[in-house]
């Protein structure tokens, strides 16, 4: 079996859109009031077999304790693939989906990637390190705030000063 992983990240596409909304229904994962609009967030769409076995997506939004932009990762994954690498992996794809992106749009100041980890019994243990995520903070939940920031952002010395974005 081969997983084919399909590029959404604002493509608009009717068909990424709508079979993702059909995963989370199926799944039950998030309100049906939402998913219309989770689905223009899309970022990542994978297949085994023409089906459906994750998704991922994007929101762009400031990150006040570290004074940057960041993509917001979101992943939904079908139950029989939690236990293996493929999370890690729908993730990497994500992430360099994202990190090309923010480095063809470097006026939009994207310096990276962060998720907050829901999953139960995460505990301290590090993520992938293929993803690149260290941990940052946690939310009021007590749930983990981990970043990966991208290889060409810099933050500057002298905090007074703007970033640069090295392509």
């Amino acid at each position: 079996m081969t997983i084919i992983f399909k590029a959404a990240w604002q493509k608009n596409d009717p068909a990424l859109e709508a079979d993702a909304i059909a995963f989370w229904s199926e799944l039950n994962l998030i309100p049906a009031e939402t998913m219309q609009e989770r689905s223009k967030e899309l970022a990542v769409v994978a297949y085994e077999d023409g089906r459906v076995i994750g998704v991922s997506t994007l929101i762009v939004r400031h990150m006040a304790a570290l004074e940057q932009k960041f993509a917001f990762l979101r992943e939904a994954v079908r139950p029989e693939y939690r236990q293996h690498e493929f999370s890690i992996d729908l993730g990497l794809e994500t992430r360099n989906l994202i990190e090309s992106y923010a480095l063809d749009h470097l006026d939009e100041k994207i310096a990276g990637m962060a998720a907050v980890f829901q999953a139960p019994n995460i505990g301290q243990r590090p993520l992938s390190r293929r993803i690149g995520f260290v941990l940052v903070g946690y939310t009021q939940q007590d749930e983990q705030v981990r970043v990966s920031w991208f290889k060409h952002f810099r933050v500057p010395t002298n905090l007074s000063e703007q970033p640069s974005f090295n392509s």
